[in-house]
C-alpha cells in the first residue's frame, strides 16, 4: 500500500534451504543480554526519525490527492498518474539501487534521501505561489520524491539489523510498525483539520520539515562495528549485473518466498499506493459528497485498528502460528474494499471507518510478520539486494495499480472499479494458501549468518 509508508512492503519467509551455504565464524561469547531497545541510543534515534517521517508522510499521502482534485481539477485518471509517478522509480532503478546499497553507507544514503525528499516537496508550495501548479508538475515532484524513497526504503530495512542485532529485529519492527500505525491513525484527521485552515500546498511544508528532522536524527546514529572475521571479496569487483542476479536468485529460489512475493504484488495492485490511491479520494469527495475533514475523520477512526495489529500480531503468531496469521492478515484488506464499495452518502463515514479498519489491521499485521521474516533469513551481505529484488516486484505493482485504478475509475466510475479492486485483493491470498511452506509455518525462522 501506499501505506502506507508507509506505504506497503514485500514479504519473506523461512522456506527451507535455498541451496546457499552460510559461512559461520567463531566469535567471543556475549557478555550478557543486550539492553532494552528504548535504552539503546541508536535505536532511539532511528525510531524517532522513523516516527517523525511517518507523520509527515501521512500529511502528503492525504493532501496530494485532495490538492490534485480541488486545486488543479484533476480527474481520477490524472490522480492515478500522480500516484503512479511516485512508485514508478521502483520499477526503473529498484534492482541496481539494491546492488549499490550493499556497498554504500546505508545511514548516509538515508540522510541524503530525506534531504532530497524535503527539497522536492518544497517545490509544490513554490509552484502554487508562482501560479504554475499543474498535474505535470505534481507528477514530476512525485517522481523525484519516489527516486529518493527507493534508496531510503531499501537502505532502511537493510540498516535495522545493524542497529539492534538480529535477535531484536522482530521486537524493533513491532515498535517501528506501532509508530507507523499511530501516524496512520492521526494523519488523516490532522490533515483534514489542517485543510480547513490552510491551503493544501502550505501543508506540504510540514512534510518537508519532517524529512529534515528525520535526516538530523539519522545523522546522530553510530551503529556498532561488526565482529572481526574473514573479510569477503569486495562486491565492487563483481559486475552489477552479477550482483543483481544474485539477489534475484536468492529471492526466487525460495518456493514459499515466491508465493508471498506474488501475493504482495497482487495486494499492492489493489491497495493504498495502488488502485485505491486513485479511487478513494474521488469516490469519497465526489460520489459520497464528503468534505476532506469528514474523510479524514473516517480514516482516523478506522486506522485505530492498525494499533491492534501492531500490539497483538506477535502474540497471535505465537498462539496460532506465523502461517495462519499471514493468511488471515492477507484476507482482511480485501474484505475492507468490498465493504467500501457498498458505502452510500447516508452512511458514508461509518462504512469508510470500518473498511479502513479492516485494511489497516490486516496490512499492519502482515507487515510486522513479513518484514521480520525477510530480515531473519537473509545474510547481512545480501540484505539490500534481497530488499531491492522483493520490492522491484511488489512496489513495481504500485504504479501499475494506480494507473489502472485511475483509468478504470474514469471509464466505469469509482464504485464499479472498487468491486474489481476488491476481487484482486482477495485473490492475493491464493498463492500462500496453496503453498504448504507458508500455510504450515509455525514459528519465525532462525537467523541466517552471512
Amino acid at each position: 500500500m501506499p501505506g502506507t509508508t508507509g506505504r506497503t512492503g514485500g514479504v519473506d519467509v523461512m522456506a527451507g534451504a535455498d541451496g546457499r551455504t552460510a559461512t559461520t565464524t567463531t566469535t567471543p561469547p556475549s557478555p550478557g543480554p543486550p539492553p532494552a531497545l528504548w535504552r539503546q541510543r541508536n535505536f532511539a534515534a532511528l525510531w524517532s526519525a522513523h516516527t517523525v517521517s511517518q507523520f509527515g508522510t501521512q500529511l502528503s499521502f492525504f493532501v496530494l490527492p485532495v490538492l490534485a482534485l480541488t486545486t488543479v481539477g484533476a480527474t481520477p485518471g490524472q490522480v492515478g498518474l500522480v500516484s503512479a509517478a511516485e512508485t514508478l522509480p521502483f520499477l526503473l532503478i529498484g534492482l541496481p539501487a539494491g546492488a549499490l546499497l550493499d556497498q554504500w553507507d546505508r545511514r548516509r544514503v538515508m540522510v541524503v534521501a530525506d534531504a532530497g525528499r524535503a527539497v522536492a516537496l518544497g517545490v509544490v508550495p513554490l509552484g502554487h505561489a508562482l501560479g504554475v501548479l499543474s498535474v505535470p508538475l505534481l507528477c514530476a515532484v512525485a517522481f523525484v520524491t519516489g527516486l529518493f524513497t527507493v534508496f531510503f526504503d531499501i537502505a532502511d530495512q537493510a540498516f535495522l539489523p545493524a542497529v539492534v542485532g538480529r535477535h531484536q529485529v522482530a521486537d524493533a519492527n513491532s515498535r517501528l510498525e506501532f509508530s507507523r500505525s499511530a501516524a496512520d491513525l492521526a494523519g488523516p484527521g490532522l490533515s483534514g483539520l489542517l485543510l480547513q485552515w490552510a491551503a493544501a500546498p502550505l501543508i506540504l511544508l510540514a512534510d518537508a520539515a519532517s524529512y529534515l528532522v528525520s535526516a538530523l536524527l539519522l545523522g546522530a546514529i553510530r551503529p556498532p562495528r561488526p565482529p572481526a572475521g574473514p573479510v569477503p571479496a569486495p562486491a565492487a569487483r563483481e559486475p552489477m549485473r552479477t550482483r543483481i542476479a544474485e539477489g534475484l536468485r536468492f529471492v526466487f529460489r525460495h518456493r514459499a518466498l515466491r508465493s508471498l512475493v506474488l501475493a504482495s504484488a497482487l495486494a499492492n495492485l489493489a491497495g493504498f499506493g495502488g488502485a485505491l490511491s486513485a479511487l478513494l479520494p474521488a469516490f469519497a469527495l465526489r460520489d459520497l459528497g464528503l468534505s476532506p475533514g469528514r474523510l479524514g475523520l473516517a480514516l482516523t477512526v478506522g486506522n485505530a485498528c492498525a494499533l491492534l495489529g501492531a500490539l497483538f500480531t506477535a502474540r497471535l503468531a505465537g498462539v496460532f502460528g506465523v502461517g495462519r496469521v499471514l493468511l488471515a492478515a492477507r484476507c482482511l484488506p480485501g474484505l475492507g474494499v468490498l465493504l467500501l464499495a457498498t458505502a452510500g452518502p447516508g452512511r458514508a463515514v461509518p462504512t469508510l471507518a470500518v473498511a479502513a479498519g479492516l485494511l489497516a489491521c490486516g496490512s499492519t499485521a502482515y507487515n510486522i510478520v513479513q518484514v521480520s521474516l525477510r530480515q531473519a533469513v537473509t545474510p547481512a551481505a545480501l540484505q539490500a539486494r534481497m530488499n531491492a529484488s522483493v520490492r522491484f516486484v511488489i512496489w513495481g505493482a504500485l504504479p501499475l495499480g494506480a494507473a489502472a485504478g485511475g483509468l478504470l475509475g474514469s471509464a466505469v466510475g469509482p464504485r464499479a472499479a472498487l468491486w474489481t479492486v476488491a476481487a484482486v485483493s482477495l485473490l492475493s491470498v491464493l498463492p500462500p494458501l496453496l503453498t504448504r511452506e507458508v500455510r504450515a509455518l509455525r514459528d519465525f525462522p532462525g537467523a541466517e549468518v552471512g
